[in-house]
């Protein structure tokens, strides 16, 4: 479909142009009546706006200009305005104007659009891949063709066995399946074994039944499918039902991505991607009390890189953030995902380390220390002193008292001329 815009202000050309986009117009713009007229002969438009005033006319006489053809008699030519003079609104009216739309109201616009152009795909904002289990050809060329308008690619399986070799290749927004199938399969089946795998439990699920089948269509939902549609299907319909699948399933997509990001927030080092102080005593919680119950070893290392504060008085704490993040990565080398690693402040960071003796600690905290010291991270060089301990396995212990030993071990390191490991057992 197309569109012509007559109007001068490249701002509301702008708008209106955002406005018409959901309704898959294809614009032209000119910024004169006489541009409009020339368009208008060299094009078939099936709507026309045009602002009050132009260069070489009003809308008005603009309006009043293409009504004397009589071949546009039921374009619907809507005129912008900031003008409220009744007499004037009249007058566009009477010129043969559909509309009078003020430029402080433009949603009017849109709903007048609502009205004038029939309901279609071109209202909604589709994009992607969809899969479509269907055992007749024909049906499933002339489905594909409905959701190309929508603007949804579409791959076609004649079987479960197809549509599941399908699954493994591509990733799709959206499932359509029939439940009556050639070979005794059933849509029913396709539904249950897609929804008992964890990677197909948010695909948005579209059955398409037959209007008799009421306990099918009842099945279907219960099976685990977001909504069905009957046949024979609607046009309109199954645009709006497709539609709605798809935008909720993307706002529960955006929900989840917005959950990670405040988790990751709430959990992280913003600069490092370490786990923060809070964090880490969380989890420190829930490693004592399960060491403290099943006598389980547990370690503790605290971290400083020394002279720390001389790589940002010379370097500038440019430098200094990027020599951290290094230095995070080294970690995150070092130890298991099992293990907990923390930034705890400045250039102080944490490792809590699971099922680890203080031996094994010890060891692992000396091949950390070497491993700093040859880092050289942004040419600089770099060691850090380190203070170990571990649960003490005769008694009850808890994160607050084992981290004071392992701190009261690290400042004996850096006493003692730094770039060591100092082990103290409890």
């Amino acid at each position: 479909m197309r569109a012509l815009i007559i109007e001068p202000s490249p701002t509301y050309q702008r708008i209106l142009s955002r406005m018409l986009e959901s309704y898959d117009f294809d614009i032209t713009f000119v910024d004169t009546a006489t541009a409009g007229f020339r368009a208008m002969r060299e094009h078939s438009f099936q709507f026309v706006c045009v602002a009050m005033y132009l260069a070489d006319l009003t809308g008005i006489e603009f309006c009043q200009h293409v009504r004397s053809e009589g071949q546009a008699k039921a374009l619907p030519i809507f005129i912008v305005t900031s003008e409220s003079n009744p007499e004037l609104l009249s007058s566009a009216l009477a010129a043969g104007a559909t509309d009078i739309v003020r430029k402080d109201d433009l949603p009017r616009l849109e709903e007048a659009l609502h009205a004038l152009i029939p309901l279609g795909p071109f209202r909604y904002n589709i994009s992607g891949k969809a899969l479509y289990l269907e055992d007749s050809l024909t049906v499933a060329k002339a489905t594909d063709a409905k959701l190309k308008r929508l603007g949804l690619s579409m791959d076609h399986a004649f079987s479960i066995q197809q549509a599941l070799e399908l699954l493994q290749h591509n990733k799709y927004e959206l499932i359509m399946t029939d439940i009556v199938l050639q070979d005794n399969e059933t849509g029913i089946d396709f539904i249950k074994q897609l929804r008992s795998e964890v990677r197909f439990q948010q695909t948005p699920i579209l059955a398409v039944t037959s209007l008799e089948s009421v306990n099918r269509r009842i099945l279907a939902l219960q099976s685990g499918a977001n909504d069905y549609i009957s046949k024979p299907v609607l046009d309109e319909e199954l645009f709006a039902r497709i539609n709605n699948l798809i935008s909720a399933n993307r706002l529960v997509d955006q929900l989840t991505r917005e959950r990670q990001r405040l988790l990751e927030l709430a959990t992280k080092d913003h600069l490092t991607g370490l786990y923060n102080r809070h964090f880490m005593g969380e989890v420190a919680k829930r490693r004592f009390a399960e060491a403290n119950k099943q006598q389980l070893p547990l370690s503790l290392l605290v971290i400083d890189i020394d002279h720390f504060k001389q790589v940002n008085d010379q370097h500038g704490h440019h430098i200094g953030d990027k020599v951290l993040k290094r230095l995070a990565e080294a970690l995150r080398e070092q130890f298991s995902e099992q293990d907990c690693i923390a930034r705890f402040g400045g250039e102080e960071f944490v490792v809590l380390l699971h099922q680890c003796d203080l031996t094994d600690a010890t060891a692992k905290a000396q091949q950390l220390c070497e491993r700093l010291q040859q880092l050289k991270p942004e040419g600089i060089a770099t060691s850090a002193s380190i203070g170990v301990t571990s649960l003490n396995p005769a008694q009850t212990e808890y994160f607050d008292e084992v981290f004071a030993r392992a701190d009261k071990a690290l400042y004996q390191a850096k006493q003692s001329g730094r770039n060591q490991v100092v082990a103290s057992s409890a």
